[in-house]
């Protein structure tokens, strides 16, 4: 008896030490040197953290650009994960609050996609100016809606590299494409989901033009006004002016973000001589996780016992490959696909 309970207990040893290593790494990690940097844009105060690995003379820097909705610096510590290998890779990381988003002022519903640029390039400028960052090679990495606030930052600023996740290119395509593959999930017919994608293009065309999109808010921006304000976006014609080496990842089992779509659109769109890595990866999600384990739109939709899973994997939660692929563009802008 005495055997048997010494292997059960050494089994729970283990399990305890792998579950507190992988629940560390949803916390900002002592192996990096944290610092508070706030600036102004416009009228909004933004507050974010810089992490610098230690021990490291002019580190790379990548500077986090959010998705859609009411996201802090690090995505309620979703991006954690992500952010502590790149720190354990030697490079630093920068990410702030949204606007009236944590410690940032503002209201995020009231900007549009060149706003969202504006504010990214001059936290570009904002860490150019940090002494020990004046030698660095700094650039983007972004999710989702961020396929619209990038390329316009190159217009605007000049990064030495991107990286994009899930990118979309199109406002009103996307909305459809959501729009299908959240019926398809409900299990609705090929020809209802096919209706219901022809009638929301037709509602789309009629409820949004040119002098809609441009109207103000009345008051204080909404949701609806921050969809109407954008729901022209397209990134196609600043793809085009991109000369800045970019690395392109696209979920095979995207649900929000047509892959296909992106992946054509960057690879036709995006000047013949300028550096680029587009890959679409199988068996992974829209925030490039593992779809047999994440196959879903929102992390909202996740059960509680996903929620668990992905807490207890961590790094391990994401795609195979993804996690030295970013960092390798990132410190040699090879493509390691």
């Amino acid at each position: 008896m005495g055997k048997y309970l010494s292997a059960f207990l050494a089994i729970v040893i283990i399990l305890t030490s792998i579950a507190f290593i992988r629940l560390s790494e949803f916390e900002i990690s002592d192996y990096g040197q944290q610092r508070i940097i706030s600036f102004k844009h416009h009228q909004d105060v933004l507050q974010g953290t810089l992490i610098l690995p230690p021990n490291q003379i002019s580190p790379p820097v990548v500077i986090l650009v959010h998705g859609d909705g009411p996201q802090d610096r690090w995505s309620d510590n979703g991006y954690l994960p992500l952010v502590n290998y790149l720190v354990s890779q030697g490079i630093a990381v920068f990410s702030w609050d949204k606007p009236g988003v944590g410690a940032s002022t503002g209201n995020w519903l009231a900007q549009n996609m060149p706003d969202r640029a504006d504010e990214a390039a001059f936290a570009l400028q904002i860490l150019k100016e940090q002494p020990e960052l004046k030698k660095s090679h700094i650039g983007y990495l972004g999710f989702s809606q961020a396929g619209w606030v990038i390329p316009k930052v190159t217009q605007l600023a000049t990064p030495d590299f991107i990286i994009l996740a899930g990118a979309a290119i199109n406002w009103r395509n996307q909305g459809i494409y959501y729009t299908g593959q959240r019926l398809n999930s409900e299990g609705r017919s090929f020809a209802d989901i096919e209706e219901a994608k022809k009638r929301e293009a037709i509602i789309f065309d009629k409820q949004f033009t040119k002098g809609v999109a441009a109207r103000p808010c009345a008051s204080r921006c909404t949701r609806q006004d921050f969809e109407r304000r954008n729901s022209l976006a397209d990134a196609t014609q600043d793809i085009s002016k991109i000369h800045t080496p970019v690395f392109i990842l696209m979920g095979k089992d995207d649900r929000n973000v047509n892959p296909d779509e992106t992946i054509d659109v960057w690879s036709k769109t995006l000047p013949t001589e300028t550096s680029r890595c587009i890959v679409l990866i199988p068996k992974t999600t829209h925030g490039l996780l593992r779809s047999t384990l994440f196959d879903y739109q929102l992390p909202s939709q996740w059960p509680i016992w996903k929620q668990g899973l992905f807490l207890l994997l961590g790094q391990y939660a994401y795609s195979p490959k993804v996690l030295n692929a970013i960092s390798g563009w990132i410190l040699t802008q090879q493509c390691k696909y």
